[in-house]
């Protein structure tokens, strides 16, 4: 469905000089030219992988900015856009740089109520600087939008009036290919004020299960010993967002691998829902790692530890290992 409203904003780093002034904005009506239409691609873009499920944070039931969505929802003006035009600039840190903001009202065909793209493109200096008469014109709006058209930052949220919907949107972040990593924090955290929908803690026990439960279920070694390999460096990874998917990219796992560890997450659907990865909580649930010798011999050790407490040797076609330490127990075992 075509977009009903634009609403364009210049929005600086919260640390810089002009970040105090009043933000310039213009209501730019659809008009079907270039600019409209390449908005209107952002508005109805197809599902990404770089697509995440947000949830907005609730103190008492009140979020800031859900509250100046729902705001701009009931009454879309440039004064209620400019509003999370302002939210924006004030969590925008100086190494996002400046950047052009809009908020796109439209609806979707066959849905209730309306929907809210809001989304930011990156702009230049040196384009900044071609600006004239101290406003946003729509000739300046398209050189610095057309210029950085496929890489932006962008958040959708439906509401239907009356309706205490519009906690839930979906965020995304169509620069990761342009040296990002993953979604800004300071675009989904400080602006939009919200959090992965699934939790770390959920989404990270998912992960270390399925990986725990593809290391025992797997015939091949060099399948289990990529997946070992792998639990053992997690730990170094930084919290930031990602799918089970895109936690076996990291490692680069072999196809077999990574079909191993996806085949043991049920439902499948689940592999492809962003978390933040928690070290913590991974270690928990993969906290031992283990080694069956040919001559009925078992070998567990923590993960994190194991090849530092159990001195490894390769012996021609067997293996050697050696520990030391103090008994500080002894039992018999119905199994392994």
């Amino acid at each position: 469905m075509p977009i009903e409203s634009i609403f364009s904003f210049l929005t600086y780093p919260k640390n810089h000089d002009k970040a105090e002034e009043k933000i310039e904005g213009i209501h730019i009506k659809p008009d079907g030219g270039k600019l409209s239409k390449m908005l209107a691609e952002v508005f109805d873009s197809a599902k990404s992988k770089r697509d995440v499920p947000v949830t907005f944070d609730a103190a008492n039931q009140v979020n800031e900015t859900r509250e100046q969505l729902l705001a701009f929802f009931d009454a879309p003006k440039i004064s209620t856009a400019r509003r999370l035009a302002r939210a924006l600039q004030d969590a925008t840190p100086g190494t996002a740089g400046m950047g052009l903001f809009f908020v796109c009202l439209g609806s979707d065909e066959g849905k209730a109520g309306a929907r809210v793209v809001l989304s930011r493109f990156a702009a230049e200096e040196a384009v900044v600087a071609s600006k004239k008469g101290g406003a946003l014109s729509v000739e300046f709006v398209e050189q610095v939008f057309l210029k950085n058209a496929h890489t932006y930052k962008a958040a959708s949220y439906r509401h239907e009036a009356g309706k205490a919907d519009a906690w839930k949107g979906v965020a995304t972040d169509r620069q990761l290919n342009h040296g990002a990593k993953a979604i800004a924090d300071y675009w989904i955290v400080d602006f939009l004020r919200s959090d992965l929908t699934t939790t770390a803690a959920e989404g990270t026990r998912r992960l270390a299960m399925a990986m725990k439960n593809a290391s025992r279920g797997s015939v091949d070694r060099q399948v289990r010993g990529e997946i070992v390999a792998a639990a053992k460096l997690a730990p170094n990874l930084p919290p930031r967002a990602m799918t089970i998917e895109q936690f076996c990219d990291q490692f680069a796992m072999s196809p077999a691998a990574k079909e191993a560890v996806k085949a043991a997450v049920k439902p499948a659907r689940l592999i492809a829902e962003s978390f933040r990865f928690d070290a913590d909580e991974f270690h928990k649930h993969a906290p031992y790692r283990q080694i069956e010798l040919d001559n009925d011999v078992t070998l567990t050790a923590p993960t994190d530890t194991f090849d530092e407490v159990l001195q490894h040797r390769k012996v021609g076609e067997e293996h050697a290992f050696a520990t030391r330490g103090r008994i500080v127990d002894e039992k018999l075992r119905s199994n392994r």
